[in-house]
């Protein structure tokens, strides 16, 4: 019954997140760095660290989450501004990125 449960629950939270995958690239591809940026104020930079360094590619994984369909996904623009809205953290983020795929 655990195993079934967890199994359950890393589908749904699989969703959920895909969905908020798909909504953030199509954000990122029709929002302006300046409004993403004032976007991102109202975000604890702190706990988004935490978020991204706790992934990895068994979550990845657990959660179905296509890392290489998201980034054929992204532009070298989008790329770009990924990089400007990380400020100080791009290199983490950049680094994160390639260790998942």
């Amino acid at each position: 019954m655990g195993y079934y449960m967890s199994n359950m629950f890393n589908k749904i939270e699989g969703k959920i997140t895909n969905a908020k995958i798909e909504k953030g690239v199509e954000k990122l591809k029709k929002t302006s760095v300046d409004d993403l940026a004032r976007q991102l104020e109202k975000i604890d930079r702190e706990e988004l660290r935490k978020k991204i360094s706790e992934l990895d590619t068994k979550k990845i994984k657990d959660l179905n989450i296509n890392i290489e369909a998201i980034k054929r996904k992204l532009s070298q623009d989008d790329i770009d501004k990924i990089k400007k809205l990380a400020g100080n953290d791009k290199e983490m983020i950049m680094k994160k990125l390639d260790e998942l795929t």
